[in-house]
């Protein structure tokens, strides 16, 4: 590698948003198609939405070794309504998966330690709207 790839490639690395976005870049996987799947979750994560800024919370199922579903649990809305109903739902995925806990923290950390559980996956698309309701396999 000369000068010239490294520049390229620096330029590239800078397009991409650096070393804050480059976890952006891994996940270049084909969506699956609706259906029930057996899977691992594979990471869960908190962070904050792109779009809006909101906290949520990624889980990742591997199928297998190329097929990836990245599903998204919101915890905020746009007012007090809309994140009272984001955190029943996200609360009532948790407990099909098993996670327990008397305030919404433990139910994030348990989600957590979710990672290498076996879970049954049921994709859905309405429209617009992709559904990916997980249960304990």
């Amino acid at each position: 590698m000369d000068n010239e790839d490294l520049k390229e490639l620096n330029a590239i690395f800078k397009d991409m948003g650096g070393v804050e976005k480059v976890e952006d870049y891994t996940s270049n996987f084909e969506r699956l198609a609706d259906g029930t799947y057996i899977g691992e979750i594979e990471k869960v994560s908190t962070k904050n939405s792109k779009k809006t800024g909101r906290p949520m919370i990624e889980i990742i199922v591997a199928v297998d070794e190329k097929n990836k579903e990245y599903t998204y649990l919101m915890l905020a809305g746009k007012d007090l309504k809309a994140t009272q109903t984001a955190v029943a739902r996200a609360v009532t995925q948790l407990k099909k998966l098993g996670v327990t806990g008397t305030e919404l923290e433990d139910f994030i950390n348990g989600a957590i330690e979710l990672t290498g559980t076996r879970v049954a996956m049921k994709i859905e698309t309405n429209g617009e709207f992709r559904n990916v309701d997980l249960t304990l396999a």
